[in-house]
């Protein structure tokens, strides 16, 4: 007689780890029946190197990256290396991949402190701010209780991630809070040694160039300057989420201000405060766009071996077909009013989602916009967008990633300007690129050149 008892229990050893097979034992809603041919080629060259620590995997936008993410977690978590962590960009898109697991036949959680991430019966999925701040959940510097741990972690848009990391791990001064005039005049003739006019610019709030204090300034009073920073990190003020990872580091960090605000911030993100994750076994980089790899080195501390050869699909057929115009190479004749208005009659047939640097430069749109979101309200305009057959002109202000709009939820893309540097240390960072260039300085030496300024 068979036993089938035995073959029943030899089955039900251990769940799968291989990806294909993986997905294909899930429990899936209809349309998630089969990998798009992009996901299987990254998960199968994935799976091959599954035993490296850092491994970034690009996917051309709308190329399937948050499925492959959540399959390589649950086959981490399947293989005993949890808990484990996906961690997107903001709030919305947190919605967004726990929708998409559901889907899949995969759980998710947002509570790292229970016992369903903890025991590996859950993914963890979070927002990037959650994941890196001075009072992270994953600090073994918690005050209130245990670290929560990290076994194996996905990263998604990681261009975006760096974006939050150098945020949230550097100081930001408003203008109307005390100790930035404070500040100022405890390092007053250091700036006017730099330049008098950006000093009298800052001292009578006008708009001008950034300066910075210089290294040696700063080296020598930094202690003062901790004494009036401290008097700001008390809870509900500006510094409360930063100063716990930002004050080890202060010493090296770079002091810059403007007319309407101060930033101190590092040459390197102290990225080693988020402790769970620099001891993670395995972390997983996704993006579309990062050009420069080099950075997930210096701000997320991975293994630049690693890195240096990142997993891509053998094919791009899950770019789709685009066309892409810049209509005054066409034609200079055009005026800009000339072309709103082509795109505005559109707008009429067609979702579309025009981006703005800025309010100011919104207001052109305004009279033709159905919506014109701000960082405040960009969530609920991208999901009316992605829930409603036709909204029509969707005016977004400076949001240009982590935002996913497929098929009809917009089919024509504006950019309207390109992003600025507002704060001073992008503004001081622009400037001298620009200075670096004027002078011959070339390229691969501009990093240095800037560094020493």
């Amino acid at each position: 007689m068979v036993d089938f008892s035995s073959m029943l229990a030899d089955a039900e050893e251990s769940d799968p780890i291989e990806p294909r097979e993986l997905h294909g034992q899930l429990t899936k809603a209809p349309g998630y029946g089969y990998l798009r041919d992009v996901q299987g080629q990254v998960l199968t060259s994935w799976h091959l190197r599954r035993d490296e620590r850092d491994i970034v995997i690009k996917v051309n936008t709308g190329g399937g990256k948050t499925i492959d993410g959540l399959i390589i977690l649950q086959s981490y978590i399947n293989a005993g290396e949890g808990p484990a962590l996906y961690v997107a960009p903001t709030k919305y898109l947190v919605n967004q991949v726990r929708a998409e697991a559901e889907k899949l036949g995969i759980a998710t959680t947002t509570n790292v402190d229970g016992a369903g991430y903890l025991n590996s019966e859950a993914i963890g999925v979070i927002n990037a701010y959650e994941l890196v701040n001075g009072r992270t959940k994953f600090s073994k510097d918690r005050p209130s209780r245990a670290r929560a741990p990290i076994g194996s972690v996905v990263i998604d848009d990681a261009h975006a991630a760096i974006a939050t990391t150098r945020t949230q791990l550097a100081l930001t001064l408003p203008r109307k809070n005390a100790a930035f005039n404070q500040l100022l005049s405890l390092f007053a003739d250091d700036l006017k040694t730099q330049s008098s006019d950006s000093y009298m610019d800052v001292r009578d709030d006008r708009r001008g160039s950034p300066v910075r204090v210089p290294f040696w300034a700063w080296r020598s009073k930094v202690e003062q300057a901790r004494e009036i920073l401290r008097t700001q990190t008390s809870d509900k003020q500006d510094l409360y989420w930063q100063w716990p990872a930002v004050k080890e580091v202060l010493l090296t960090c770079r002091a810059v201000f403007s007319n309407n605000e101060l930033t101190i911030t590092p040459f390197c993100p102290p990225i080693d405060h988020v402790t769970s994750f620099m001891e993670a076994n395995h972390r997983i980089f996704l993006t579309a766009t990062l050009a420069d790899d080099s950075v997930l080195v210096t701000d997320f501390g991975a293994e630049p071996d690693s890195v240096s050869q990142p997993v891509t699909p053998v094919t791009a057929g899950d770019i789709g077909e685009r066309m892409i115009l810049a209509p005054l190479e066409i034609n200079p004749d055009l005026s800009a009013e000339k072309i709103r208005a082509k795109i505005v009659k559109l707008s009429k047939t067609y979702n579309t989602v025009v981006l703005v640097p800025s309010e100011k430069w919104a207001k052109a749109w305004e009279p033709d916009a159905a919506i014109i979101a701000t960082k405040d309200d960009i969530d609920e305009a991208v999901e009316k967008l992605r829930g409603e057959k036709h909204v029509g002109l969707v005016v977004l202000v400076n949001r240009y990633d982590g935002i996913d709009l497929p098929d009809d939820a917009c089919r024509i893309l504006v950019l309207d300007g390109l992003p600025e540097a507002f704060s001073p240390e992008e503004r001081l960072d622009a400037l001298l690129v620009s200075m670096a260039s004027s002078c011959g300085v070339p390229g691969s030496q501009r990093r240095h050149w800037m560094a020493t300024q």
